[in-house]
């Protein structure tokens, strides 16, 4: 899929007009989810019940778990907590026990590691689609050529002055990813209302 606005030059654009609210519960609670995953030295299903049911928390659905395929799905996450990028078939794999969603599944992931997972939702698809319609959200070739393109953007060569733009509004650090990912959730979140 092409994420034709999906730009350097317009996040850039957005960066000079971001700004978050103080008592927004999406980013206060935002670097509590981070801890518990790193506190983690291994998860279990128990912390897979968990975290998805604190992801979805940010959602308006609630959540099923299909874990049928349970250590296949953990041994997936792990690899995730570790370090390894994950390919469509794995994708698929673990979106079928998390609701079958790909923004319920992205959100996990992130969590799980930041660094090299981003937040995919409905705000997001339109920032970098322009399309009101949500057709492709829900499939994992999208969403990994999403995160290709996040990367790219993060290799820019004056990426580090965006993302001081968009991290100054924190009191915490943030990786590219969520840098990137909060920028286009906020600026949709304005432009909507």
């Amino acid at each position: 899929m092409k994420f034709n606005y999906l730009t350097y030059e317009k996040l850039k654009g957005d960066a000079e007009k971001f700004s978050v609210g103080e008592n927004d519960s999406y980013i206060k609670t935002y670097p509590e989810f981070l801890k518990y995953f790193t506190s983690l030295e291994r998860i279990e299903i128990h912390h897979l019940i968990i975290s998805s049911h604190f992801v979805y928390g940010w959602m308006p659905t609630i959540i099923h778990l299909e874990i049928r395929d349970i250590d296949q799905v953990l041994l997936l996450l792990n690899a995730v907590k570790s370090g390894q990028t994950l390919n469509r078939e794995e994708i698929e794999k673990l979106k079928s026990c998390i609701n079958n969603s790909m923004v319920g599944l992205s959100k996990l992931l992130h969590f799980i590691n930041p660094a090299e997972y981003a937040i995919w939702d409905s705000r997001i698809f339109k920032y970098i689609t322009a399309k009101k319609s949500q057709y492709g959200i829900d499939k994992a070739e999208n969403y990994l050529d999403y995160l290709g393109k996040m990367k790219e953007i993060s290799n820019h060569e004056n990426y580090l002055f965006l993302h001081n733009m968009i991290e100054k509004h924190f009191n915490y650090s943030l990786t590219p990813m969520r840098a990137i990912e909060i920028l286009m959730f906020e600026t949709d979140r304005k432009n909507s209302n």
